[in-house]
């Protein structure tokens, strides 16, 4: 009787159940994949770092004129963002006009920003504190979308919504 060698014995490892287990897993998490929204970059035109006027300084004479060609509205297009329930986008204002909707906004402000009457330079969005980033990043895609087709830079300030401006 001949005694066996450890070493005789082959171990069969079967490698299609394995093959099959990765590409199910591969298939599973190709189709599941959702991609965060993309990053976006924006201006802002920050306060300086000192005041520009010291609080010492005379007061313009009276007989001052400001120039007439500035808007009262000092070339600023005034606009607020509410939310609705669960921080979706809810009603926006631009300038006085309500808007319902990206599509609608972009309508309004490509009108607006047209109109050479209207030199509007910069945006300040006035937003709810309880919308969600995303939302908010849309809106600033519609604003940067028609600045671009206006040819001018999208200035966007924001400021949080008060309870005077929420009326």
């Amino acid at each position: 009787m001949r005694r066996r060698k450890k070493g005789d014995e082959a171990v069969n490892v079967p490698i299609t159940p394995m093959l099959d287990m990765a590409f199910q897993l591969l298939t599973f998490f190709i189709l599941t994949y959702h991609p965060m929204p993309s990053e976006v970059q924006f201006v802002m035109n920050l306060m300086p770092a000192s005041p520009e006027i010291s609080k010492d300084a005379a007061p313009p004479p009276e007989s001052a004129q400001s120039d007439p060609n500035l808007p009262a509205s000092l070339r600023t297009l005034p606009t607020i963002i509410r939310s609705a329930e669960a921080g979706s986008l809810g009603r926006l204002t631009v300038a006085s006009t309500d808007v319902n909707g990206l599509d609608q906004l972009r309508t309004e402000l490509t009108t607006l920003m047209s109109d050479k009457d209207l030199p509007f330079e910069q945006t300040l969005l006035k937003v709810d504190p309880s919308l969600r980033y995303s939302e908010l990043v849309r809106v600033i895609d519609v604003f940067s979308e028609v600045f671009a087709k206006v040819k001018k830079p999208a200035k966007i300030s924001f400021a949080e919504l008060t309870a005077a401006d929420a009326g």
